[in-house]
């Protein structure tokens, strides 16, 4: 290395780790998401993204990537919101009917897929932030100092 890179973070990438690793994150996401929704705790999303972007601080540059978790949990996410409304509607309850007067209410169209398009949109948007905050109040670890070796 160089002598120079004295602040230079080691970055181990083991692909199978970290697609592990997203896969965990993704499903953990989901299922606290579609549980919260389901017990109609609105705010889960929000406590998914402070999860991802404190797992990104304490985790990253060494095995994961910084922000590799926000993208899984904003996928978890935004299916576990999902999955409990189609669970509704495939159940027989007016989900469409309820979304078309939410949307009027709200001041969009009509449409019901318009206002579970927004619903899932305001689920990604709560991980966002969440792993924003994260990132912004959890300090970033310091950078590893390299060994210098001998030349031989």
């Amino acid at each position: 290395m160089a002598s120079g890179s004295l602040t230079a973070r080691p970055t181990v990438r083991r692909p199978a780790l970290l697609a592990v690793l997203a896969v965990a994150v993704f499903v953990v996401a989901g299922v606290a998401a579609g549980l919260g929704a389901w017990l109609g705790a609105w705010w889960v999303p929000f406590l998914i993204g402070l999860g991802a972007g404190a797992l990104g601080r304490a985790r990253g540059g060494v095995l994961w990537r910084p922000r590799g978790g926000v993208l899984p949990a904003v996928a978890g996410a935004v299916l576990g919101w999902a999955v409990p409304i189609w669970v509704l509607a495939l159940d027989g309850q007016p989900v469409g009917a309820t979304a078309r007067v939410i949307a009027g209410l709200a001041g969009l169209p009509p449409y019901a897929g318009v206002t579970v398009t927004v619903v899932l949109l305001l689920a990604a948007l709560q991980v966002l932030v969440g792993a924003w905050l994260a990132r912004a109040v959890i300090p970033a670890r310091p950078a590893v100092q390299e060994r210098e070796q001998p030349q031989a």
